[in-house]
């Protein structure tokens, strides 16, 4: 990877410590390098997380009050990164985690992956997996993993 050429950091985000560590990684690398940020947040389609026939009704507004939320974090993030002089878009995809990153960081040609590690093992790791290993093994591009900040 030759940095000189690193034009568009993508930082996926589930608003959790582990992803504002990892923001806060990025924006120094965008202004250490010049490059534009775009922070992802991928929403988990409801047709993975509900068995058919799901709950026809309570469904959609708790989904759709979700989404709202989520929207609303994204948008304060990207004025946030948007008020240290850096170009900061955001951007919003649904399915699985780890695809969506990687499809999404292809579609827009992102240099570099900057994304948090919950640091999940044992048990919670082999029942969840690890969406930051997916994500290394199929990224378009370089993938750099901060871990969260240990809890004192």
């Amino acid at each position: 990877m030759e940095f000189d050429d690193l034009k568009l950091i993508l930082v996926p985000t589930d608003f959790s410590e582990a992803s504002t560590v990892a923001l806060s990684t990025a924006v120094s690398l965008a202004k250490t390098f010049h490059a534009a940020i775009e922070v992802l947040h991928v929403d988990l389609d409801s047709a993975l997380v509900l068995p058919p026939p799901g709950d026809a009704i309570s469904l959609p507004i708790a989904v759709e009050g979700a989404l709202a939320r989520a929207a609303e974090k994204l948008k304060r993030i990207v004025a946030e990164v948007g008020g240290n002089n850096l170009a900061c878009t955001g951007a919003s995809e649904s399915g699985r985690t780890y695809g969506a990153i990687v499809e999404h960081a292809a579609r827009i040609g992102a240099g570099l992956i900057v994304m948090g590690s919950h640091g999940r093992h044992g048990l919670r790791h082999l029942l969840l997996g690890s969406i930051a290993e997916k994500v290394v093994r199929d990224a378009p591009c370089a993938v750099l993993v901060v871990p969260a900040l240990p809890r004192t």
